[in-house]
């Protein structure tokens, strides 16, 4: 069915997006990946999580080469490890840098040092996955990365992207005085979740480009206008259906009710928001098999979208840390007892 097959529980390369460039929101004025939090930039922590993911065999950054690398110069100690860490300039878009870093994991993907053209990649690479994350997660842990790798059913789909539930989101909202960060969600169903930053991607796969590009365009859905935009540019995609139209208006009508008087009436729309047909949506808009994985920790899903986020994450950085060690201890000594458990019964 497919190319070269790799398993990403054996065999995996993250891409890890730096760029500021096109549709690109800095914050603070800077690069987000470049803001420093304890002294530390952000991209560095979030290399330093992959470095710990046991899954993960090569790193691959692409933004601002140079910059990146002075930041990387300047916190060794955090981000050094035992994988390689290969920097790549960054191009013109998002996209762009995602599918130039995805060349460069096929190392052999090239004759007589001339680079094979795309058909001949697709044949051989089909079958190839990549993990692809921003690189503006502070809060990001190995074990957060290592719970959605390991959630991506990648025989099933070719696309996975990662949600995190509003349970898992709670400890972070503002609470007894403390600064924090509360959510927006899309409400589905059963559940109400915020996509992260987290995405396994077999990108030979993923046919529609241009729906993709669409949703990072305008990602930040807390302004009316970008779900505007949004609607508009979709109603041109051949692909989109008046079911798929009617779903897209009630996800975000239940957005707004959800922080409105008018509650009983979202829990009433969302009854017609399941998430799995949602998924089929995104699945057909993209062209490609999609499927959604949830993480529990919460970091994966704090970006630092804006200047009051970033002050947010910066003065609880520490406790918040704490807070997520604290519940990955607790979580592998319940785990440790039901294998204990199950062995000794």
């Amino acid at each position: 069915m497919y190319g070269e097959w790799n398993d990403p529980k054996e065999d995996l390369d993250a891409v890890v997006l730096a760029g500021d460039r096109d549709a690109y929101k800095p914050v603070c004025e800077e690069n987000k990946a470049l803001l420093e939090i304890e002294g530390v930039p952000v991209i560095c922590r979030v290399i330093a999580a992959l470095q710990r993911c046991r899954y993960v065999t090569r790193i691959f950054v692409v933004g601002p080469k140079a910059r990146i690398g002075q930041a990387l110069e300047r916190a060794e100690s955090v981000a050094k490890g035992p994988k390689e860490i290969i920097l790549l300039e960054q191009g013109h878009s998002l996209l762009e840098n995602g599918w130039n870093a995805f060349l460069e994991t096929l190392s052999p993907g090239k004759t007589d040092g001339k680079p094979l053209p795309e058909e001949a990649l697709r044949v051989r690479y089909e079958g190839r996955v990549a993990l692809f994350l921003a690189a503006d997660m502070p809060l990001l842990t190995h074990y957060e990365l290592e719970e959605f790798i390991e959630g991506c059913d990648m025989r099933r789909y070719d696309y996975v992207a990662g949600t995190t539930p509003e349970e898992a989101l709670k400890p972070y909202y503002p609470q007894r005085g403390r600064p924090g960060i509360r959510m927006a969600y899309f409400h589905f169903k059963d559940s109400k979740e915020r996509q992260n930053n987290l995405h396994m991607i077999r990108v030979f796969r993923v046919v529609n480009t241009r729906y993709a590009e669409l949703m990072y365009r305008f990602r930040h859905q807390r302004r009316w206008q970008n779900i505007l935009l949004l609607f508009r540019e979709s109603l041109r995609l051949p692909e989109l259906t008046p079911g798929m139209l009617f779903r897209f208006c009630l996800l975000h009508a239940c957005r707004f009710l959800g922080r409105t008087p008018w509650i009983p009436l979202n829990r009433l729309w969302r009854g017609f928001l399941d998430k799995g047909r949602l998924e089929e949506d995104i699945g057909a808009l993209l062209q490609t098999r999609f499927a959604m994985a949830t993480t529990t920790y919460g970091g994966a899903a704090m970006d630092v979208d804006d200047k009051e986020q970033f002050s947010a994450i910066g003065s609880q950085f520490s406790r918040w840390c704490a807070f997520q060690e604290e519940l990955h201890r607790r979580r592998e000594e319940q785990r440790g007892a039901s294998v204990n458990g199950k062995y000794s019964g």
